[in-house]
């Protein structure tokens, strides 16, 4: 199936916290225009992504592109926050203190929630203008999507000491 393997691609790409999110030394304008740029490339690749897994007719891919991209507005701001505190992990991991891992991971854990509550009203929104099964053909890629962004993020940040 084509999508699998598009996806695989899509794993290999790298996500938007590669090494200069990790520097030292680094200039946050240039930082800030790297992570641009990888969310520019990855969001290209991504709508590649969910439009293939969609398949929907020609009839169809306005109405569904008009409201993902609204929902696509709102995942980019959960997205933010999430940077900025993987930016504030990074900037404090030498010198992590009990009370600010606990804000980062009272931070992730919210954050994680509002992403499952935007996938949960998009859901309800796709499945009142698309009916049930498209709409959960978009809870599938966009979950499957998430999970292999997250599992990325994942290997790139290292683990608390």
């Amino acid at each position: 199936m084509r999508y699998c393997k598009v996806l695989l691609v899509l794993v290999g790409v790298e996500f938007f916290l590669a090494a200069p999110a990790w520097a030292q030394a680094g200039d946050d304008k240039e930082i800030q225009a790297y992570i641009d740029l990888m969310r520019k490339d990855i969001r290209k690749d991504k709508q590649a992504l969910v439009d293939q897994a969609m398949d929907l007719e020609a009839a169809q891919k306005s109405q569904f592109w008009a409201v993902y991209a609204d929902y696509q507005t709102a995942l980019d701001k959960i997205g933010d926050q999430r940077i900025a505190n993987i930016k504030k992990y990074a900037d404090n991991f030498d010198a992590m203190t009990d009370e600010i891992a606990d804000q980062l991971a009272v931070k992730m854990m919210d954050l994680e929630a509002q992403r499952a509550a935007l996938r949960n009203k998009y859901y309800h929104v796709f499945k009142e203008k698309m009916g049930a099964r498209t709409s959960a053909r978009f809870l599938q890629a966009e979950t499957t999507i998430a999970y292999l962004l997250d599992l990325k993020i994942a290997s790139e940040v290292p683990l608390l000491q």
